[in-house]
């Protein structure tokens, strides 16, 4: 049946998309009112529990709202997670609503006992707010898992934990979150944000507590020797090694990171630095081999290369064998040219392959510049003089095939290629 000239489907679907605007119109008007409240409570500065609970109805529905995070903060600060006051305090005669506060009842006994009271009914109930601050992130992350502001506000609550709680309380719940950043790293390997994440709370863990706190409330400092960089270099491997690991720029970026510390830590001399870089070139070849259309295996091949042959001094901190002679680096050059080049036969089309020789073949060049070592003199350079009109032709020739199959970027090939007529 039609009923002026609209057809019953039609006139359906056309009221469902009407209750479907009015249902939409009703929830902005109930979240402009809400952001309208909480921010005037936040311009009154009304730190209270209730107004803790707008900022948690308001973030649960919109958690990119920065600024209302940043008055969820200064709630806390002055209710649930306020510093414990020190032992003086805690123990005068005008503490009895402190006392109150953390149910210790007021008794005529030792007043060291009642400090140490005092601050294990504080440690718990701070405890037991951080724990419940930790849980109300946890739904909003598996939402919004690539949201900066709830990883921003998790960290701060664990950095809160440090400040008001003994060094030993405090590392529990770094611990746990080290667990659980690895969990929500197996559901979204790639993820940037839960990777800078990681790196936090490793830094806290191991980092030493300029400012700790005792059991009786007192501050005092305790250095701390923990370094967790064996464990994490094991655990990017684990990560690259893994399903799509090798595709995980954030991993192979952390294990960059790590390297340099890693050797220090183990006190690695020349040959195990060179061990070493050639086990992760060795590594890089089995995949690049496999999937060399992976932008991130080049990233990190990049990595390797430069760092361990253009260092402005023998102490450069990324370089893994820094004490590499200038006729070293030439064969380490030459080996990679020409297994890319043996690459190239079963990918003519890849331009990430023919990127690598071009610059590599430059940098070789670039390297044979350089001044010669001591150890140089009978090393056999398998690059000579007279090779590198030969090489000029072969960077000519990819650079060509370059501007053909990437398009987008012929204007710097072309830009190259006029460098090579000079």
């Amino acid at each position: 049946m039609a009923s002026h000239g609209i057809s019953r489907s039609e006139y359906a679907a056309q009221s469902r998309d009407e209750h479907r605007r009015e249902k939409e119109l009703k929830k902005i008007e109930e979240y402009n009112q809400l952001a309208g409240a909480v921010q005037e409570q936040r311009l009154a500065r009304r730190y209270t529990l209730d107004a803790l609970e707008g900022t948690t109805r308001l973030l649960r529905l919109n958690p990119e709202y920065y600024t209302i995070w940043n008055y969820r903060r200064e709630i806390l600060q002055q209710t649930l997670l306020v510093k414990f006051p020190s032992p003086e305090i805690a123990l005068s005669s005008n503490s009895a609503s402190t006392r109150t506060h953390l149910g210790v009842d007021e008794v005529d006994q030792d007043p060291e006992e009642v400090g140490r009271s005092l601050r294990a009914a504080y440690d718990s109930k701070a405890t037991l707010h951080l724990k419940e601050e930790l849980t109300f992130l946890l739904p909003l992350l598996s939402s919004f898992p690539k949201c900066y502001w709830i990883w921003n506000h998790r960290r701060w609550t664990l950095q809160r934990a440090t400040e008001i709680l003994p060094d030993d309380k405090a590392d529990i719940f770094w611990q746990e979150e080290l667990g659980l950043v690895g969990l929500m790293l197996r559901r979204d390997v790639r993820n940037f944000h839960g990777w800078m994440y990681r790196r936090s709370v490793i830094s806290s863990i191991e980092s030493p507590r300029r400012e700790n706190v005792s059991n009786d409330g007192a501050e005092n400092s305790s250095p701390r020797n923990t370094s967790l960089v064996e464990q994490e270099f094991a655990y990017t491997t684990k990560m690259v090694q893994g399903i799509g690991g090798m595709s995980n720029y954030s991993a192979w970026h952390n294990r960059s990171k790590l390297i340099p510390r890693l050797l220090s830590e183990r006190k690695c001399g020349r040959q195990e630095r060179m061990d070493f870089l050639e086990d992760e070139l060795e590594l890089l070849k089995r995949n690049i081999s496999t999937n060399p259309h992976d932008q991130s295996l080049w990233f990190y091949h990049y990595w390797l290369i430069y760092s361990n042959t253009i260092t402005p001094d023998r102490d450069a901190p990324d370089a893994i064998s820094p004490f590499m002679s200038r006729g070293t680096k030439l064969l380490m050059l030459a080996a990679e040219i020409d297994t890319l080049q043996d690459l190239l036969e079963a990918h003519a089309e890849c331009k990430y392959i023919l990127k690598a020789l071009v610059e590599y073949v430059g940098l070789l060049q670039r390297v044979r510049k350089d001044p010669k070592d001591p150890e140089d003199d009978e090393e056999d350079e398998e690059w000579a003089e007279d090779d590198e009109k030969k090489k000029r032709e072969d960077m000519r020739a990819w650079l060509a095939r370059l501007i053909s199959i990437d398009s987008m970027r012929k204007g710097r090939y072309q830009e190259i290629l006029r460098g090579l007529e000079y």
